[in-house]
């Protein structure tokens, strides 16, 4: 080969496919944001403040006088992390916390997929990925669960080639439970994984039946967490509830993320079709399949589990290179590092975006401790953290609800029949709802109600003498 054309093989095959990674970091770095009232974060961060604070987590307490509901934390470890990241750090802390678990996943979906493929599928792996997962990327316990999946995947990969039985998964299952709801998905791509294996006849009886132990032990682990049994009722719980909140309705293939999801799934179909795939690999895609229908809540955990198979696919049809070599290593590295840097400033400034008009903290604090408060979804998390000492009537944490609370919580936001009975029944001492919405333009037109102040985004009100 001339050398001008193993110059352009190495800019292709080497060198674009660093700089295509480098390009989805800094997507990666410039999306992450705190800037509305709305995230689930804030609810997070007072969760972590309360355990922090003394909760028990075989017994927790609650945030108000409005929700009532005998719950069981899933995700008290990573809410307590969270907590005392802010209290260290502030916001820009949690922000960059959030930041670096993202890019931890897709430095870690390339290098991983680099196992299966050369570094162009891997980086175009790496990108599809982001695009998928983006639906969940934000300061939330959950993109640790992608974070798990991704490793799972990989891992029993690997089983599958060598056939030894990575016990240190059910480790990770025991670290998962208390840090994120998802943690059943150990034990169920477990169970896939280790039916793939089976039926593809490679290892005997005896090797099976270790590999069978993992997903087993990986649904036991649990128990010996202090949430204990309970988290098995807290998972049906969640799955019960999925009417009332949006990410868990069906997955909408009009979504930017979700149609990423779709290209990688079909990528998958169009060129593994092209060789025969183990039954682990069609297992997989089954499996990846059928999170992405689920809900839109489950769509990153298709795209966790699609990755490794994209890699595969798409090194189906390039020619092959070697495995990660001392360049590529440090390159990767330095991308790692400058993306962290490049966080710490981009959290700082982001942590300075308002997210609410000054003056409604000033109107919350100057009432009583204990007040009752009638707020909506849209800005409960917020003031939830920001006023532990207030109780709020909604704030979108659904699990320390009882289902009718919820549905008092939905029925007053919907100006439901029979609304203004069950906002009277709250006795509420002052309301501050989003002005554009149903209930605030309801409330600021009802003589049982007097505005005090309001402005585009918010109104405030306290009950007519």
């Amino acid at each position: 080969m001339a050398p001008e054309g193993h110059l352009v093989t190495i800019v292709v095959r080497r060198v674009m496919p660093l700089i295509a990674l480098a390009v989805v970091l800094a997507a990666c770095i410039r999306r992450i944001r705190v800037d509305s009232a709305s995230s689930d974060m804030w609810f997070h961060l007072r969760m972590g403040d309360e355990f922090l604070a003394g909760w028990s987590v075989a017994r927790p307490g609650h945030l108000g006088t409005f929700d009532s509901a005998d719950w069981v934390p899933t995700q008290w470890l990573s809410q307590m992390a969270m907590a005392a990241t802010e209290h260290h750090f502030g916001v820009a802390g949690v922000i960059w916390l959030a930041g670096a678990i993202h890019v931890t996943i897709i430095l870690l979906v390339y290098v991983l997929c680099r196992g299966e493929a050369a570094p162009l599928p891997a980086a175009l792996t790496a990108g599809m990925s982001f695009l998928a997962l983006s639906y969940g990327l934000s300061p939330r316990p959950q993109v640790m669960s992608y974070l798990f999946v991704v490793v799972i995947v990989f891992a029993w990969l690997a089983t599958e080639k060598d056939g030894k039985p990575r016990w240190w998964l059910v480790a990770l299952a025991w670290v998962w439970a208390p840090i994120h709801g998802m943690w059943p998905l150990a034990f169920i791509i477990g169970t896939v994984c280790v039916v793939g294996i089976a039926l593809n006849r490679t290892f005997d009886r005896s090797q099976l039946s270790r590999l069978a132990m993992i997903p087993v032990l990986s649904a036991v682990v649990p128990l010996l967490t202090p949430a204990g049994v309970h988290l098995y009722s807290a998972v049906l719980l969640v799955g019960g509830r999925s009417e009332y909140f949006d990410e868990w309705g069906p997955t909408d293939f009009h979504e930017p993320a979700a149609i990423a999801l779709a290209v990688m799934l079909v990528v998958v179909v169009v060129f593994a079709v092209r060789r025969r795939q183990s039954w682990l690999f069609v297992l997989l895609l089954l499996t990846a399949a059928g999170w992405a229908v689920y809900a839109s809540r489950t769509t990153p955990v298709a795209a966790a589990i699609a990755a490794p198979l994209v890699a595969r696919a798409l090194q189906s049809v390039i020619p092959q290179t070697g495995p990660m070599g001392p360049i590529e290593r440090t390159s990767v590295a330095a991308l790692g590092v400058a993306s962290l840097v490049a966080l710490t400033v981009v959290a700082g400034v982001r942590a300075d975006d308002q997210v609410v008009p000054g003056w409604t903290d000033k109107r919350l604090d100057a009432l009583p401790a204990g007040a009752r408060v009638l707020d909506d979804w849209t800005s409960g998390p917020y003031y939830l953290w920001k006023h532990p000492d207030l109780s709020l009537v909604m704030h979108g944490y659904g699990d320390v609800f009882t289902d009718d609370e919820i549905e008092r919580n939905r029925d007053i936001m919907r100006l439901s029949p029979g609304w203004d009975d069950l906002v009277a029944d709250l006795d509420a001492e002052a309301a501050l709802i989003t002005t554009d919405s149903s209930l605030g333009y309801a409330l600021a037109h009802d003589d049982r109600w007097t505005v005090v102040q309001d402005d585009e985004d918010f109104v405030f009100l306290v009950p007519s003498s």
